[in-house]
């Protein structure tokens, strides 16, 4: 047989130094190819998040936090104790408690409002304040110039003259207000027949106001481009204002269409308090059945598991643990809240009393509950039903340790953290990633603390849209790209480390602040205002528009990068690893520790008392527990 003749190359220093410098060069790229893949799959992430809102976030976060790594630990629960065997009924137990309180937050005001839409109206699903200020709007112009009943198109208009007023700061309507006003409700009007459509529509008028508010904007600093006023009391995304719009009118003038002008000015101000009263009955509707329901998972997981704590399985021997009675004397804390006029009590939902804040606290956001609310819920619907129904003291232990942690990491220490990582983030990047109300940067440290520990109020991490309004089309400020400058150093950013993020745009700004006899990388916020100021609309500072207009903004790329990034690691990794297997653990060292020290489980493994029979109405039945493995 002939072997094949085999020629193995020996490579020489050069080659070796050449493959090297290859090899260091091909691993560079995969991490650079893998960071890709990363943070466009955080930006996935993060976009999916904003659109679903608190629904998808908490859903999210419950699932891979909650409902999938609790069942497992639970399954290994006494692992030890058991000889290996599984813990079934423990896991069960887990399984149908995570499973069963996150998805119905969401699932039951969805299929309610999927319900009572048909019934009562598309307004039954928009705030009574915005049902309120359209009402407004359709009672001082119910008429067109022909003095007939407006019709939906008229009424679009109207609308959009209102907010687009508003966000311009005008005393009366100008006439390029009323015919931009007549271009967005064209386009509703147009696309109505086609969800595709509309969509696409939608999103035109949204972008062309929130650039169009951009132009008139005082402080660009702390204005929200993307924000719209109904009136001085309701504001809102410019997105969610036109669905309320839509919906107000097809619910209500469509209706008024048939009536006359006599009756005209009635018809409106009772369908509309009626419908008000309808979204504060629907809002307390949703909210007690998600409750109600809360109150009846214990009972649901309880049977799950079975009769006794599985928690305790394999610390005493299984006929023990079966005998052992269900110590759950303890006083109760039952929570059992109760729940003129319609214009009177219209008013009083959308006034400024304690029926309006009220009202306003137990606002949904479509199947989203309020913070304010959902704190309510998480207290009476979840943790004291939970200890109410807990089995023995070690089960009661365990849930206000467990359930309280996750319910305050869920609802306020994310929150905490989003900020705080969007401040690392904007110290190392000059890019502004979260918004601050005007004065922050004069506050005491305290207070500015305060307002990065705040969940919902203070500093707010920036959505996508307020981002690619802000870092785009710089034309479009008030003044120009010295206006950008202003909302970068307002928001406290720093204009040199964004001007540098691009090779471009730092040698534009450079020959700027050359002229003045100073560099970039050595000047001030204040310094290069001024410097762009004076350059005014010269080929320079047109170069550096045209990079903000860039298919793919760079700016607006990085920014969104950067705060999605803590999003993915927040909802991939940091809540599963806390919520779902730290906390599991951190129960099952705890419940054992206690165990053996209650019952003097000494080092030698051997079980020891404390004259049990004296101090416990129950010793003999733990006068056979099994000896404990440390």
């Amino acid at each position: 047989m002939q072997v094949s003749r085999i020629n193995i190359n020996v490579p020489n220093e050069a080659t070796k130094h050449n493959n090297g410098r290859q090899n260091k060069a091909n691993n560079k790229q995969s991490f650079k190819g893998l960071g890709t893949c990363l943070d466009t799959f955080s930006l996935g992430l993060a976009n999916a998040i904003e659109t679903g809102g608190l629904a998808v976030s908490f859903t999210l976060q419950d699932m891979l936090g909650t409902n999938l790594p609790r069942p497992i630990m639970g399954l290994r629960r006494n692992k030890k104790e058991n000889n290996g065997e599984k813990n079934l009924k423990f896991a069960a137990k887990e399984l149908v408690r995570e499973m069963l309180t996150g998805p119905s937050m969401f699932i039951i005001p969805a299929a309610m409002l999927a319900i009572a839409k048909p019934l009562f109206g598309k307004t039954i699903n928009i705030p009574a304040q915005a049902i309120k200020a359209l009402r407004d709007i359709h009672a001082a112009q119910p008429l067109n110039a022909s003095g007939n009943t407006i019709n939906q198109q008229e009424f679009y208009q109207n609308a959009f003259a209102q907010i687009l007023k508003n966000a311009k700061s005008e005393i009366e309507l100008s006439q390029s207000t009323i015919d931009t006003a007549a271009e967005y409700a064209k386009q509703l009007i147009d696309s109505a027949a086609n969800k595709v459509k509309t969509k696409a529509a939608v999103a035109n008028i949204s972008n062309d106001f929130s650039e169009l508010t951009k132009k008139f904007a005082l402080d660009p600093a702390h204005t929200d481009f993307t924000s719209a006023a109904l009136s001085n009391n309701m504001s809102g995304n410019i997105k969610d204002t036109i669905s309320y719009i839509s919906a107000y009118a097809d619910d209500v003038v469509v209706k008024a269409q048939n009536k006359s002008k006599e009756e005209l000015p009635k018809f409106i101000k009772n369908i509309t308090n009626n419908k008000i009263i309808g979204r504060f009955v629907m809002n307390m509707a949703m909210f007690a059945a998600i409750w109600t329901f809360a109150q009846l998972i214990p009972k649901l997981y309880n049977r799950a598991e079975g009769e006794k704590n599985m928690g305790l399985k394999g610390l005493m021997k299984e006929e023990t643990l079966k005998n052992t009675p269900i110590s759950n004397d303890d006083t109760k804390n039952k929570s059992n809240p109760s729940f003129g006029s319609a214009a009177g009590v219209a008013n009083a939902l959308t006034g400024k009393g304690l029926a309006g804040k009220f009202a306003r606290t137990m606002e949904f956001a479509g199947m989203n509950v309020s913070y304010p609310a959902m704190l309510f819920y998480m207290l009476t619907g979840i943790i004291i039903p939970r200890l109410n129904n807990a089995k023995d003291k070690y089960d009661r232990e365990e849930i206000l340790r467990r359930d309280v942690i996750s319910c305050i990491a869920i609802s306020t220490f994310a929150k905490q953290l989003e900020k705080g990582f969007s401040k690392i983030n904007e110290n190392k990047s000059g890019l502004v990633l979260a918004s601050k109300a005007a004065g922050f940067e004069k506050q005491s440290t305290f207070k500015r603390i305060l307002d990065y520990l705040r969940p919902i109020k203070g500093v707010s991490v920036m959505s996508t849209d307020k981002i690619i309004h802000k870092y785009s089309h710089l034309e479009n400020y008030r003044e120009g790209v010295k206006g950008f400058c202003d909302f970068i150093s307002g928001q406290g950013g720093n204009l040199s480390k964004v001007f540098s993020l691009t090779k471009e745009s730092k040698t534009i700004v450079d020959s700027l602040l050359q002229k003045e006899g100073k560099s970039l990388a050595n000047a001030d916020n204040a310094t290069i205002t001024e410097a762009i100021k004076k350059a005014g609309n010269s080929e320079e500072i047109q170069k550096l528009i045209e990079l903000f207009k860039s298919e793919k903004n760079p700016w607006v790329t990085k920014a969104r990068t950067l705060n999605a990034r803590f999003t993915a690691l927040s909802v991939v990794v940091i809540v599963p690893v806390f919520l779902g297997f730290m906390l599991p653990w951190i129960n099952e060292k705890t419940t054992k520790r206690k165990f053996r020290e209650e019952h003097n489980i000494n080092n030698d493994n051997q079980v020891s008392f404390k004259s049990m029979q004296y101090d416990s109405p129950n010793a003999e039945l733990f006068s056979d527990i099994i000896n404990f493995e440390k």
